[in-house]
C-alpha cells in the first residue's frame, strides 16, 4: 500500500469521533501513529494497530493516544545521492505489514534500508543503483539510476541480462 493514501483521508472511530488525517509518523521503519484533526481543528493521535480497515475512511477501534514521539513520513523532500547529485523528489513509500519497505523517487524505487532522512533524503553509498542502461537488442530493458531490487534482478534475469545489470552498478 502507498503511504500518500493517509494523508488527507476520512478517519472515524467506533465510537463516532471523525476527523481526517494530517500526518502518518514511523519510528524504526515502522508506522507508530496517525496526526488526525477534528472538524475544529484540534489534534489527536491514533495508534496504527488500533485501525480496522483503510477503504473509503479508516475506521479504527479504541481511544487515541496522548501524543506521539515517532518521526512525521514527509513526502516532497529533495533526493541526492552520496556525491551530492540531485535525483528528484521523494513521491511516495511503500508499506508492507505497517513496515516502510520503498521509497518512490519519482518513478523510481528504491529499498527504504538504503535511505538517510532528514531535512533531506541521501541514499547511501552502499545501494546498487545502475551507472547505465541495461539494453538488450539495442532495446533498453532497464533505465540508468534505477535501483537493483530483487524485483529488478528478477526482470533482468527474465531477459537474459542478469550479469549485465549486476556488472553496471559497479
Amino acid at each position: 500500500m502507498k503511504l500518500s493514501v493517509y494523508y488527507g483521508k476520512k478517519i472515524e472511530s467506533a465510537e463516532g469521533r471523525c476527523g481526517y488525517v494530517l500526518c502518518v509518523n514511523a519510528e524504526g521503519g515502522k508506522l507508530q501513529s496517525l496526526t488526525c484533526a477534528d472538524a475544529d481543528e484540534r489534534e489527536f493521535f491514533v495508534d496504527v494497530k488500533s485501525i480496522k480497515s483503510v477503504k473509503t475512511k479508516i475506521l479504527y477501534k479504541g481511544e487515541e493516544i496522548k501524543e506521539s514521539s515517532a518521526r512525521p513520513l514527509r513526502l516532497g523532500k529533495p533526493v541526492f545521492d552520496c556525491e551530492g547529485n540531485y535525483l528528484g523528489k521523494l513521491t511516495d513509500y511503500t508499506v508492507e505489514n505497517n513496515t516502510v519497505t520503498f521509497a518512490h523517487i519519482g518513478n523510481k524505487k528504491f529499498s527504504a534500508d538504503d535511505l538517510v532522512s532528514g531535512d533531506a533524503v541521501i541514499i547511501k553509498s552502499s545501494a546498487r543503483v545502475l551507472k547505465s542502461d541495461v539494453k538488450k537488442n539495442g532495446r533498453v530493458i532497464i533505465k540508468r539510476g534505477t535501483s537493483l531490487t530483487g524485483e529488478v534482478l528478477e526482470k533482468a534475469q527474465k531477459h537474459g541480462e542478469y550479469v549485465q545489470a549486476s556488472l553496471k552498478s559497479i
